[in-house]
This record gives structure tokens, sequence and C-alpha cells, in this order.
């Protein structure tokens, strides 16, 4: 009977090697296309913030209060991120139903123009606050309204103090004398991701990009 040829110790170890070479070839890959594809989730989720905010305005008439009384609001501050659930699902983070007073300050009719998940909506201890995330877990979501109804927002865009090139800008940002043609924009920025406190990574992403 003819006996087979068993793999020495050395070929083992070659082939062993050939594939560890070729692993490492392809994680640098694979990892790029999962920041990818979590990228393309943050960019619609973020985008279903603003359709929900033309709903509401649709709506009422009017953006929310809190979101009309600055430039940019970043919902990491305070409890804004409370508020914007508020405003957008007519209920409390928890899912309850509004108070009297949080109904005439967020929305009276207590309208749902969008829904959240505990991918994008977490609480990070018993009894603390509510935040909103992206795919990334980056709490900093910036967002922008149009406030005298000319259609465009005018300021609290991305500029150079938020890191970004002059090149980038230009493409982000072409007329930033004319701003952009929008009711609302949502963006984040990946420096927030570099913060010494951040436990989450960040990208670049704006809801009015193709």
């Amino acid at each position: 009977m003819k006996q087979k040829k068993a793999f020495t110790l050395v070929e083992l170890l070659i082939v062993i090697s050939i594939i560890g070479i070729l692993a490492a070839l392809l994680m640098p890959a694979i990892s790029a296309a999962q920041r990818n594809a979590v990228r393309s989730t943050s960019k619609a989720f973020l985008t279903g913030m603003v359709t929900a905010l033309e709903r509401y305005k649709d709506e009422y008439g009017y953006f929310p209060q809190f979101l009309t009384q600055r430039e940019r609001t970043n919902l990491d501050d305070g409890s804004y991120s409370e508020n914007f659930v508020k405003a957008v699902t007519g209920k409390d983070p928890e899912g309850r139903m509004l108070s009297a007073s949080d109904r005439r300050e967020y929305n009276r009719k207590a309208r749902e123009f969008m829904t959240f998940n505990s991918g994008n909506l977490i609480q990070n201890k018993a009894g603390g606050q509510w935040k909103v995330i992206d795919g990334f877990g980056n709490p900093n979501i910036y967002v922008c309204v149009d406030d005298d109804n000319d259609g465009f927002i005018k300021q609290g865009f991305p500029n150079a103090a938020d890191g970004l090139s002059t090149r980038e800008l230009r493409d982000i940002v072409p007329n930033p004398q004319a701003g952009l043609r929008a009711k609302a924009v949502v963006f984040t920025l990946e420096k927030d991701g570099k913060k010494p406190t951040a436990n989450y990574t960040a990208e670049n992403i704006f809801t009015w990009e193709n």
C-alpha cells in the first residue's frame, strides 16, 4: 500500500506563516470596509434627524426653541440630547408621555417625527442623562437650523476652528458668505474623537454632502 506523504514541520511552519501574512494584509481592508459601513449607517441616522426637524417645522411652523437660541447646538452639551428626543418623538427618553410643561416647550401635539433605539440613544448610568450617539458612539452631534426662514444656514456650519483644512472647507461649504441651502443640517467632527476624555471614535460626517 502506498503511504500518503505527510507535511514536514518546516512545511507546516511555512504554510502558517503565509496564512499569517495574508491575514495581516487583509485586516486593514476589512477594517476599512467595516468603518465605511458604520459611517454610512451614521450618515443615514443623522439625515433622519434632519428629516425629523423638517417634519417638525412643517407641523408647527418653527423649530424647537432650544435649537434656535445659538448658531449650532452640540447635543452632548447639557440636556440637549434629551430635549431633542422630546421634540422629535413626543416622549421622554424613557418612552413616557411628556409632561404638560414639556409638551408646551418641545412638542405640544406630542407628534412622533422619528424613533430611536438602543444603538443611537444611550444612558451611561442608571438615572444619568440620556445621550444621542452616532454609529461610532460619538455624542458630539451638531445641529444648525434656518431660524429666519430664508432657506439658508448662514452660521454654525464647520469652519477652520473645527480642525478642517482650507481645501476640505471649500468642498464642504463652497460659499460661506451665502451659507448652506438647507432648513437644517447635522454633522459630526473627527476632532471630537481625539479629546483626552473621549471613549469613542469620530468621523467628519455632513448631512448635506453627497
